[in-house]
């Protein structure tokens, strides 16, 4: 019995031996980094306006290009002196170099509060999406539309509203 607590006792001295002091050790150092952005920014500068318009006895659309801001009319539907036809503008401000995506909302349904509404659909120059922040770290965002106006549509003063989201990762 003396001989197997002596080698069980032997046996645990040599292990802990063993584990307590390492053959070969390395050690190498690594850098730590981190990188911070300034927030992205997005700034409304103007809204969409169609401007002032003349509905007529048929269907027709009025257009503000999202590229040029020009206005343009068709079918039964009359532009008219008043107001000012814009597209809108939004300006962001990111890194350089960042890549961004950007969405809108669902394009609104104006209305003028006593029952008359429009539909609309609207576009963002260059298009929605994913693209790389350019490199001035300012980009604007131009939104311009199609309104529908129905034959003979109810006059008023027309609104809605909608969202440009830009993310970036």
């Amino acid at each position: 019995m003396g001989t197997i607590r002596n080698w069980v006792l032997g046996s645990s001295m040599a292990a802990a031996g063993i584990l307590s002091v390492p053959a070969q050790a390395a050690t190498r150092a690594a850098p730590v980094e981190a990188v911070t952005i300034r927030p992205l920014s997005l700034v409304k500068t103007d809204d969409l306006d169609f401007g002032t318009l003349i509905a007529g006895p048929s269907a027709g659309t009025a257009t503000i290009n999202a590229n040029t801001g020009v206005r343009t009319t068709a079918g039964g539907v009359t532009a008219a002196a008043g107001g000012t036809p814009k597209r809108a503008e939004f300006v962001g401000v990111a890194r350089i170099g960042l890549l961004i995506t950007i969405a809108i909302s669902a394009s609104p349904t104006l209305t003028n509060g006593t029952g008359g509404s429009m539909s609309s659909a609207l576009a963002v120059q260059g298009g929605t999406g994913i693209r790389l922040f350019p490199g001035t770290g300012v980009q604007t965002f131009r939104v311009g539309g199609t309104l529908n106006v129905g034959a003979n549509q109810q006059s008023g003063d027309y609104a809605g509203t909608f969202s440009l989201t830009v993310n970036y990762f």
